[in-house]
C-alpha cells in the first residue's frame, strides 16, 4: 500500500517541484515553499519558468489563517527582457496595488470590494490551490465566484502585473480522492474549476490547512501540471 501523504502542519515548511506536463512534452517547471506560520498565516514563494513561451515569474503571496488573500508580489519577464512587477495589498475592505511596466510606467489602482477578497491569483501554480476555499461545503453544485482577482488574464499571466478581476468564474467539488503523483499518494479534494460555461479545469488539492495543489488538469492549455517532488520540515528545527 502507498504511504498517504497530507499536507500542512501549523509551524511548517513545505517546498517542492510542480512540473508543468503539455500533452506533446514537458512545458515548464516551477519550485515553491509554502511557510505555515504559528499565526495561521500562509507564506507561498514560488519560481515559474515556462520553456516554450520563455515566461519567468517570482512569487511571494500571504494569505490569512481562512486562506484568504492578504499581500502579494510578482514580478516577470519574457527570454531575460523586463515584463513588470508589482505588489497587491487588501485592507480594510479596499484592494491595492502598484505597479510597473515598460509601457506604463508606474500605476497604482485601487478597488473597493463590496464583500470578502475570495482568492487572488498572482499566477503561480502551486497559489492555484487557493482559489478553492472560497467554496461553501454546506451547499453543493456550481458555486459563482463573487470577488475573485488576479493579476493578469491570460493564462500564462504575461502582462501586468495588474489588479485584473475574474468574471464568471464557477467552481464545483465533486468530493475526496485518492491521488497518486511522482511526489507521493495524497487525500484530495478534487474541484472543476470553470472560467466560462465551455472550460473547465480540475484540481485535486489537499484536504487540509495548506490546501496544496496536488495536480491540475487544462483541457484548454493542453497541460497536466503534477507535484513531481514535496518535502516538509520544522520551521524552526531545534538545534
Amino acid at each position: 500500500m502507498p504511504t498517504i501523504r497530507t499536507g500542512a502542519a501549523t509551524s511548517s515548511l513545505h517546498s517542492g517541484t510542480i512540473e508543468y506536463q503539455g500533452d506533446a512534452g514537458l512545458r515548464g517547471r516551477e519550485t515553491w515553499s509554502i511557510t505555515c506560520a504559528d499565526d495561521g498565516t500562509r507564506t507561498l514563494q514560488a519560481h515559474c519558468r515556462m520553456f516554450d513561451s520563455r515566461v519567468e515569474r517570482w512569487v511571494v503571496h500571504t494569505v490569512d489563517a481562512d486562506l484568504r488573500p492578504l499581500r502579494s508580489f510578482v514580478s516577470q519577464r519574457k527570454g531575460g527582457t523586463f515584463l513588470g512587477e508589482g505588489w497587491f495589498v487588501l485592507e480594510d475592505g479596499v484592494l491595492t496595488g502598484e505597479s510597473r511596466t515598460p509601457g506604463e510606467g508606474t500605476v497604482r489602482r485601487t478597488v473597493r470590494l463590496d464583500g470578502p477578497l475570495d482568492y487572488f491569483v498572482p499566477h503561480a501554480v502551486s497559489g492555484d490551490s487557493w482559489i478553492t476555499p472560497c467554496y461553501d461545503r454546506a451547499a453543493s453544485g456550481w458555486q459563482e465566484v463573487r470577488n475573485g482577482f488576479t493579476t493578469s488574464l491570460l493564462p500564462d499571466g504575461s502582462t501586468g502585473p495588474a489588479i485584473e478581476q475574474h468574471r464568471g468564474i464557477r467552481q464545483r467539488l465533486v468530493g475526496e480522492e485518492e491521488v497518486t503523483v511522482p511526489a507521493g499518494t495524497y487525500r484530495t479534494q478534487h474541484f472543476v474549476v470553470s472560467p466560462r460555461l465551455d472550460v473547465e479545469e480540475h484540481l485535486w488539492v489537499t484536504d487540509d490547512d495548506a490546501a496544496m495543489l496536488v495536480r491540475l488538469r487544462s483541457d484548454r492549455l493542453t497541460t497536466t501540471y503534477v507535484l513531481t517532488e514535496h518535502r516538509v520540515e520544522a520551521l524552526w528545527p531545534i538545534c
